[in-house]
């Protein structure tokens, strides 16, 4: 399935052309664009996990643990996922009568800024070619204690034949309406001078295809009964081809 843009032609006279100094031979200027959409073939999951301790190691060694955890389960639905982590942090806990200090003050840690504990945070990202399963991982993460689980994106692993399938599909529709307008013109269309690629609109970066579960805290023994199952189809991937043809009119 394609969408084509309306065309845009322009019959350039020889005089105006030749007072700018450029090619003074009759031509005519066609712009073409294609969209093909195809499904995605990956999917990015990504969450955060939280640990909690009186010392900053116990934080971290709390947060490993439910990461582990956690990416076990996703193993367990996407085997080959890619598991990435994308910042970590520790952060120190004072009391409430601490906060009440203004913002920006150096604060010691004694009295009411004594440190009462720690909190370690990792942020991981998850790159799966399951991506009628990416929901269903949401969910789990979710269930094993993640902290904001969610789909950041869709995207296509390699589009360069997409790519090459538009370029095909709007010449060949710049080529019709160039004969179009030469017919109705009482012109003879002659052979291609110049193509110009306008611009490659391939996926971006970010999809708003997103999927967010709340914090749950793991079921106790025994073992969790199976994920919720979202059966999430995710929308087409619409990458789009412009391309702008000059053609010679025959004398």
């Amino acid at each position: 399935m394609r969408r084509l843009a309306s065309v845009l032609p322009l019959l350039m006279p020889s005089a105006v052309i030749a007072q700018t100094g450029e090619d003074a031979r009759p031509r005519i200027i066609v712009s073409s664009a294609a969209t093909i959409p195809s499904p995605p073939d990956r999917a990015v999951v990504s969450f955060s996990v939280h640990g909690e301790g009186t010392t900053s190691d116990e934080a971290v060694r709390a947060m490993v643990a439910k990461r582990d955890v956690i990416e076990k389960g996703l193993a367990s639905i996407s085997a080959g996922s890619d598991i990435r982590a994308a910042q970590m942090g520790i952060a120190e806990v004072r009391g409430r009568e601490c906060n009440r200090n203004t913002y920006g003050n150096p604060r010691l840690s004694t009295g009411e800024c004594a440190i009462i504990g720690y909190t370690a945070d990792i942020q991981m990202e998850v790159r799966t070619a399951a991506v009628n399963e990416a929901g269903t991982m949401v969910s789990l993460a979710g269930r094993l204690g993640a902290t904001n689980p969610r789909i950041d994106r869709f995207f296509l692993a390699e589009d360069k034949e997409i790519r090459r399938r538009g370029v095909a599909q709007a010449l060949a529709e710049a080529k019709l309406q160039a004969e179009a307008i030469a017919r109705a013109s009482g012109v003879r269309l002659g052979g291609v001078l110049s193509v110009s690629n306008l611009n490659f609109n391939g996926p971006g970066p970010y999809d708003d295809i997103v999927v967010t579960a709340q914090h749950a805290s793991a079921p106790p023994p025994p073992p969790p009964p199976p994920p919720v199952a979202v059966g999430l189809k995710p929308r087409a991937i619409e990458t789009q081809v412009k391309v702008q043809v000059v053609y010679a009119i025959q004398p």
